[in-house]
């Protein structure tokens, strides 16, 4: 009989010690535990992780309930909400206690005179503070072990941070209340789509009947990444979801330009999005394209597609323009410079690509129904399937709870004489 050999073990990539049971999604290291996928050597990769799963979440839930977002972001917020999380679990401990006795009594005025400390608030303490630059050891620092006890919990629930996080709303989802087509909080240069030229003037071939599912690409990129980032328009994100403007991609039908991005968005171990989070952003492009046919005031009069690239393109140009000094500003002696560089030539030609698109918008585009058609039915479809995952991943969880043996609750908490 032929043996097998036996499978090599393979020790966990960060703290090097342990054998690995995972793998990581995203940079393929091994580890052993969620304590070492969080490490700070691999932030990079966990903190993406964290972030995408509460925007995914948020997203999801905002489609669905159409509830407009809760709560607030500072820190008087999170404070609040730590306390509460507290006193909760302090609530469910005094279920296991039974009849206190002296000594109980004696531990919980010391707890009196914890929570009756006069020292600094946690607003006192990290008023000197740039959370947006300083390094997150140095903003533990600042909190008390309760706190931090507190924010460690929150960490490893994405529904208890859902709970801190002030949802983006969307501009597209904001109608006037004329019933004209929404309008764009963000920079909109009105005096550089007044002065685009005809497409005639950049081109004297017909313009090629894969453009309106050209720009569903664009646009699902662009939504994407706006709701993935909670308002924040980031060109990295753009150009990973966008094969039309990072790689010069072309498709005949709505259905390729909606598979290629929700392709990447659910399989790239960068993103790792749900379908259920694509078909939110399907829709939202469908919000986009059906409020083109929509009046505009003659004091606006730039359609929702246009505003959305022209948005698109004054963020490119700002980011390409700051990767360009970055990479200026780095000695050639950096190890960093060659990322540097890689990025600014990667933006370096967008932001030409979204002109052109403004420009043929402007001067030949009027078929939107016929858009929005196409656009709703994949909307549809990714919702059915988003739905049809969640109802496997029921199943397949129900299985594995009726394999698992019945387990006597254990004891948390047994009285002895």
């Amino acid at each position: 009989m032929e043996v097998l050999p036996a499978k090599k073990k393979v020790l966990c990539g960060i703290c090097e010690a342990k054998e690995s049971r995972y793998t990581c999604p995203k940079c393929n290291i091994p580890y052993c535990s969620v304590d070492c996928y969080k490490q700070e050597s691999h932030a990079d990769c966990s903190e993406d992780f964290y972030r995408n799963c509460v925007m995914t979440q948020l997203a999801v839930h905002r489609a669905e309930s159409g509830a407009s977002g809760a709560g607030g972001g500072d820190a008087t917020d999170v404070m609040a909400y730590l306390k509460a999380e507290l006193a909760k679990r302090e609530a469910d401990a005094s279920l296991f206690d039974g009849d206190a006795g002296e000594g109980n009594d004696e531990v919980n005025d010391n707890d009196d005179e914890d929570d009756d400390d006069d020292g600094p608030s946690l607003e006192e303490r990290i008023a000197g503070i740039d959370l947006d630059k300083a390094d997150p050891e140095a903003i533990l620092q600042c909190l008390t072990a309760g706190e931090r006890e507190e924010f460690e919990l929150i960490l490893a629930h994405p529904d208890k941070q859902a709970a801190l996080l002030k949802l983006w709303s969307p501009w597209w989802e904001e109608e006037t209340a004329s019933g004209s087509a929404p309008l764009c909080p963000g920079v909109v240069n009105a005096e550089l789509f007044s002065s685009l030229p005809d497409i005639t003037q950049l081109t004297k071939a017909t313009p090629s009947d894969s453009l309106p599912c050209n720009l569903v690409n664009i646009l699902f990129a662009y939504c994407c990444a706006y709701r993935l980032h909670n308002g924040d328009l980031d060109a990295d994100c753009v150009l990973d979801i966008c094969s039309v403007l990072a790689d010069n991609a072309a498709f005949s039908t709505v259905e390729e330009a909606i598979l290629s991005a929700t392709s990447v968005c659910t399989q790239s171990p960068k993103l790792s999005l749900s379908l259920g989070f694509c078909s939110v952003v399907a829709r939202d492009v469908l919000v986009i394209v059906s409020a083109a046919s929509l009046p505009v005031t003659e004091l606006d009069a730039i359609s929702a597609p246009s505003r959305a690239l022209l948005d698109l393109h004054n963020v490119l140009c700002v980011q390409r323009d700051a990767a360009k000094a970055e990479y200026d500003a780095c000695a050639k002696s950096d190890a960093s410079r060659p990322g540097l560089k890689t990025r600014y030539s990667r933006l370096k030609r967008v932001p030409e690509k979204v002109y052109f698109f403004l420009v043929w918008l402007k001067s030949s585009y009027r078929e939107w129904n016929l858009l929005k058609a196409a656009l709703l039915a994949q909307a549809d479809e990714l919702l059915g399937r988003a739905a049809e995952a969640e109802t496997h991943k029921h199943i397949v969880q129900q299985h594995k709870d009726a394999a698992r043996p019945n387990k006597k609750p254990s004891i948390l908490i047994q009285e002895t004489s």
